[in-house]
């Protein structure tokens, strides 16, 4: 049983550990101790009895915040009640808990209603009104003070913690979206061009020795990469990769460009309709950069699957609201494509991508196409509301 923290983002809740506990426990008993002698608590067994149990709720105040809390104002009143002195710690003490409880962070509602409830207790005892208010105000007013103090300086130490955690998160991120754009891109580019040059000179044992002793080591270096990208993307706390890169990317024009001279060497093309449309003023600058790197994405793909003396398709429609786009490819269905040069986070990507602009990622697959298919909202969807 304990007070529950106030769902927004400005609160939080400080846990204590056993040692905080056992922590308590050893200022309560270090109380009792010197409470007859220097802080002038009756040497009587009822003022004894009470003092005991009210410092007991210190440390158990520690461990179950609520239960703590209300033994501890039962406590006070009934102190404050008595006809005999059974001294004032008991009575002061729920203003001690304010402190702890608004320093951990917990919900203030019930911690004023704690403090506002030893306010009447001062009063019901005082032998008049103001001698009350007098009490609460030596008091309580400071304890709370304290507390709201020490809270926030725990609240700002917690949001400052968080925001490294999300900067190192952030980078790490960052690092995996740009080795995947980059470096596993260029190596997969590189072993494709290798494979092509052996495909195209077949009889040259030479040439084929010295491709095969580079094709190999580069396949396994972007396969281990791959492991380590994938590794590194699904770490705990981590349920996507950062959707921008440090980077913009490069022009869709010059992909375009370079998938299409990767085709021509296998006399295959690439045919692209509606490019232009990503020129268009709806179409903010930060959603265009998303669009290029899902865009390159996809054709890059298709470049790597598509079979000599085919045609590669990349198809964009827009109007007023939306925008989709469809890659399409042939797929030579006696030849499997190998995942050994691909990092296997290009889709994913793409896919979280597209899901942060409103959109969606269709993929189809046949025995010798491949068509993938997105569309995203230009303008964003009015929500209803319900009364």
């Amino acid at each position: 049983m304990s007070f529950l923290a106030f769902d927004t983002q400005t609160s939080f809740t400080w846990h204590p550990t056993r040692r905080t506990h056992l922590l308590h426990a050893g200022v309560a008993i270090f109380i009792l101790t010197i409470a007859p002698m220097a802080l002038g608590v009756p040497h009587t067994a009822s003022a004894l009895l009470v003092t005991s149990m009210s410092l007991a709720c210190l440390p158990l105040a520690s461990r179950l915040p609520a239960a703590g809390a209300a033994a501890s104002l039962a406590v006070a009143w009934f102190a404050a009640n008595s006809p005999y002195d059974l001294g004032g710690i008991s009575v002061v003490l729920p203003w001690g808990l304010c402190i702890m409880l608004l320093g951990r962070g917990l919900r203030r509602d019930m911690i004023y209603v704690l403090a506002f409830a030893t306010t009447l207790s001062h009063l019901s005892a005082a032998p008049t009104w103001y001698l009350g208010l007098i009490q609460t105000a030596t008091f309580g007013v400071p304890c709370v003070v304290i507390g709201e103090v020490i809270r926030h300086h725990r609240l700002q130490a917690n949001v400052a913690e968080h925001e490294r955690r999300r900067k190192l998160d952030q980078q790490r991120r960052l690092v995996v979206s740009e080795l995947h754009d980059t470096v596993v891109r260029d190596l997969s580019h590189a072993v494709m061009i290798a494979e092509q040059a052996r495909l195209a000179d077949p009889h040259n044992t030479h040439l084929n020795q010295q491709l095969a002793a580079i094709i190999t080591p580069v396949r396994t270096a972007v396969e281990q990469l791959r492991r380590s990208l994938k590794a590194m993307s699904t770490a705990e706390g981590d349920d996507s990769l950062l959707l921008l890169a440090a980077s913009p990317p490069p022009p869709l024009t010059d992909t375009i460009r370079a998938v299409r001279e990767t085709l021509a060497h296998r006399d295959a093309h690439l045919t692209t309709q509606g490019t232009d449309l990503l020129d268009n003023p709806s179409i903010g600058p930060g959603v265009r950069q998303q669009l290029v790197r899902i865009i390159a994405e996809l054709i890059n793909n298709a470049a790597k699957y598509t079979p000599p003396s085919s045609t590669a398709t990349l198809t964009i429609e827009a109007d007023d609201n939306t925008l989709e786009c469809m890659c399409t490819n042939p797929i030579d269905p006696d030849h499997p494509t190998s995942i050994a040069t691909s990092s296997q986070l290009g889709l994913i990507q793409a896919q979280q991508r597209i899901e942060s602009l409103g959109g969606s990622l269709h993929i189809t697959r046949t025995l010798d196409r491949w068509t993938t298919i997105f569309t995203i909202p230009l303008r964003p969807t009015p929500q209803t509301t319900t009364k």
